[in-house]
């Protein structure tokens, strides 16, 4: 019988059938041919910062450029030949940024637009807004938003109507930019959301764009819902949070299958996992390029953990290069202000360590300036040392001894921060220095860089507690006991005397959470009091640094 069996199933698949398809060679077909897993692979960067020069090498004069855009274009280029329709590049944010915001002109709000367009054309997809899109308010967010078509922002966590970041725009169908978007990609359809980290209301400018009393939590979970409910099959989300926030965001919020995050500039050579929710991030400017290969279960509407993977690839050198690209990034950085020799160092910059010697000299070098531009505060007040913040110090870069051009202190202080002095009783900088022992105070920017002063911080013990109102603090209703020493030059503060310090507009005005500073007498260089109209007069900071390399101060030893 067997035998007669395999006859006639070989006679069958020999011949077929003249009028209707075999039914047995369905059923080899499909045992011997399961369905193909459906892919989708996501092309990741995060805080690039417009970083698109990436290493610089040859003389000064004509300097080669190892390039990072450019090369990240002719990736997603090359996937696409080989997975059409599979392949999305997006990103996490803080992409407008750094040297290539410093135009010549000082428009800055073109030099975004400029940027944005440049990751256009190199085919990002789409990506969330970080905090240093706001560096110059909202107003130049919006133009900047208005010369992209393709590349599509997402953030579902701002409350922006009848504010100049209103996403109504009559030449924009579908928006300024998006809450959420689901696209097909490698035949998955793919949901996606972006959200903007909280502490942006205080650490840049967002003017009246505000965001719900619950920021993240509830913006997310109804992201999540409204992505189900239009049929996602995967839900990814382009996170400006940081790493530690997106893990608390995969258990808070059931739904997410991936975090494409940023913000923290953390490598994570290896994914994160919180239940079935994966979480990445590439570091920062343009340092590697993340390969985030989704795979769609064939049981239901969730990740296909044993296909899925996640990679980070170094930009360098080795990857082929989109000459488009950077050719328009050669046009970007013809209209840049000229690099020009300023002085010398003796020393080495050590910028990876923005507390360490450099930054010291930085804080001296802004209580020099505030002495000598304020001498009558010397009899009631006198400015006693320099405060500045570690989120203001960004090339993380070791500088050798040797020329330093204008580029070099642009590149360390980036931001237009102008220079003001802060006249406080006792009390006040020392609830200054507590608020420095905060938690996460040795994090993203809210860590003190000083001269002239010193502490020393118990994080075991209680930290200040402040009363909130849209997400900044106005009063402090708790104080804390983890400062457990200070000193003014060499002697503990004296609560009963007055004391001024040197530091940026940007704490002076209450940026990091440093109340304290913004409840002190605030003045700028000319005397007149900060924030009062018209606008007092005082120079930026890297002006004031530049002053410093030029007559040879900063160089002085501690």
């Amino acid at each position: 019988m067997p035998k007669l069996f395999l006859a006639a199933l070989c006679l069958i698949l020999a011949c077929g059938s003249a009028t209707s398809p075999s039914v047995v060679q369905q059923q080899a077909a499909s045992t011997s041919s399961p369905p193909l897993t459906k892919r989708c692979l996501l092309l990741t960067t995060n805080d690039s910062e417009a970083h698109f020069d990436g290493p610089r090498s040859g003389p000064r004069d004509a300097p080669v450029y190892a390039g990072s855009i450019a090369r990240v274009a002719a990736v997603k280029q090359a996937q696409l030949a080989q997975r059409p329709g599979g392949v999305l590049l997006v990103e996490g944010g803080d992409v407008l940024q750094g040297r290539f915001m410093e135009r010549a002109d000082g428009d800055r709000p073109l030099a975004m637009r400029q940027a944005w367009q440049v990751y256009e054309a190199a085919g990002y997809d789409f990506g969330t807004l970080g905090n240093h899109e706001f560096d110059a308010g909202p107003k130049a967010v919006r133009f900047a938003l208005q010369g992209l078509s393709t590349y599509r922002i997402l953030t579902a966590n701002l409350d922006s109507s009848g504010t100049p970041l209103d996403p109504a725009d009559p030449a924009k169908p579908q928006g300024l930019y998006g809450k959420t978007a689901l696209v097909d990609c490698g035949g998955i359809k793919l949901g996606l959301f972006g959200l903007l980290t909280p502490t942006t209301r205080t650490i840049s400018q967002m003017g009246e764009v505000q965001m719900a009393a619950d920021p993240l939590n509830g913006p997310a979970r109804q992201a999540v819902a409204d992505l189900r409910a239009q049929g996602a099959q995967l839900v990814v989300a382009l996170s400006h949070l940081g790493v530690d926030e997106d893990m608390q965001l995969a258990r808070d919020v059931t739904g997410i299958d991936a975090i494409v995050g940023g913000h923290s500039h953390t490598p994570l050579p290896k994914a994160r996992r919180v239940g079935p929710t994966w979480i990445t991030q590439t570091g920062c400017r343009f340092a590697f390029l993340g390969h985030l290969d989704l795979a769609l279960s064939p049981d239901g509407p969730r990740l296909e953990d044993t296909q899925t993977t996640w990679n980070m690839v170094p930009i360098n050198a080795q990857m082929p290069v989109d000459p488009a690209i950077e050719q328009q990034v050669n046009q970007l950085r013809a209209q840049l202000v000229p690099e020009v020799v300023i002085g010398q160092r003796s020393v080495a910059w050590d910028l990876t360590r923005p507390r360490g010697e450099y930054g010291v000299r930085a804080a001296r070098a802004a209580a020099l300036a505030a002495q000598q531009a304020l001498p009558q505060l010397a009899k009631s007040a006198p400015v006693v040392g320099g405060l500045l913040n570690t989120g203001g110090f960004r090339s993380h870069t070791l500088y050798p001894p040797g020329p330093v051009t204008n580029l070099d202190i642009a590149a360390i202080h980036p931001f237009r921060n102008r220079l003001v002095v802060v006249t406080l009783d006792g009390q006040g900088l020392h609830d200054t220095l507590e608020h420095g022992c905060a938690p996460g105070s040795d994090g993203h920017g809210q860590g003190l860089v000083m001269w002239g002063l010193a502490y020393q911080c118990d994080r075991t013990k209680p930290a200040q507690q402040y009363t909130v109102k849209d997400g900044k603090p106005i009063a402090i209703s708790q104080r804390g006991q983890r400062l457990v020493g200070a000193t003014v030059g060499d002697q503990p503060i004296d609560l009963a005397k007055r004391y001024t310090i040197a530091t940026v507009d940007y704490l002076a005005k209450g940026g990091s959470g440093y109340l304290p500073l913004a409840l002190g007498d605030r003045r700028c260089l000319d005397g007149k009091v900060f924030g009062a109209e018209p606008d007092c007069v005082s120079p930026q900071f890297n002006v004031v640094m530049e002053a410093a390399v030029k007559d040879g101060s900063l160089d002085l030893g501690l």
